[in-house]
């Protein structure tokens, strides 16, 4: 499996392009959809999957405009969010950007305690919030990767003053879901660079 970062401008948040063989699958579109359609557009193969870690304005931005692209890739998110991408407070687009962000609706919600397997890649879905109420964290145990979206970060966790976001909920999150993946795991965050479950279990300064 192949990954491309792309880091987008509005808040240097990260969007991932995952490939094999045959086809793609795209973590959190953010607000740079030029930069990801390029990426997308160096092969012939099309895009199965929209996987959206949270639904967070700058993780949704590009969400419309690359479903009107890629109909027929379902769009996944965690169903407590499910009214969010429509919904500029709880999205956050009208408290920090200034104005209104809305995006298509999740064609599907996650399930839990169970694994996935989307036109060859596999993944399982753990439930990270704190960040926001639906936060969710990606596995793919057999590349050893998974992908925190705002929840953990590079010596550092995703804010917690946002609607629905709670500080203890998130450590806790943290601590039972991801500090229990194996230490050698890579860890690929929604904003900053990568790092891996060990180094942020030792370094990490909230967890001191």
């Amino acid at each position: 499996m192949k990954i491309e970062k792309i880091i987008n401008p509005i808040a240097q948040e990260n969007t991932y392009l995952l490939s094999n063989s045959s086809f793609k699958l795209i973590i959190d579109p953010g607000s740079d959809l030029s930069a990801l359609m390029e990426h997308i557009n160096l092969t012939d193969s099309p895009v199965s999957g929209i996987l959206l870690t949270h639904a967070h304005f700058d993780h949704i931005m590009g969400l419309e405009a690359l479903k009107n692209a890629f109909p027929a890739a379902p769009i996944f998110l965690h169903e407590a969010e499910k009214d969010w991408p429509k919904d500029p407070y709880f999205n956050a687009s009208a408290l920090l950007l200034g104005r209104e962000v809305t995006a298509p609706k999740a064609d599907h919600f996650y399930k839990f305690n169970t694994s996935y397997e989307l036109s060859g890649f596999k993944f399982r879905i753990l439930e990270t919030p704190g960040h926001s109420i639906g936060g969710v964290s990606l596995v793919f145990d057999e590349e050893g990767l998974v992908f925190t979206g705002d929840a953990l970060l590079k010596n550092a966790i995703g804010r917690w003053d946002l609607p629905t976001g709670n500080h203890n909920q998130l450590i806790d999150a943290i601590e039972k879901q991801l500090f229990t993946l194996p230490e050698h795991y890579i860890v690929l965050p929604g904003h900053g660079p990568q790092t891996t479950i060990g180094t942020e279990k030792t370094f990490n300064p909230f967890f001191k």
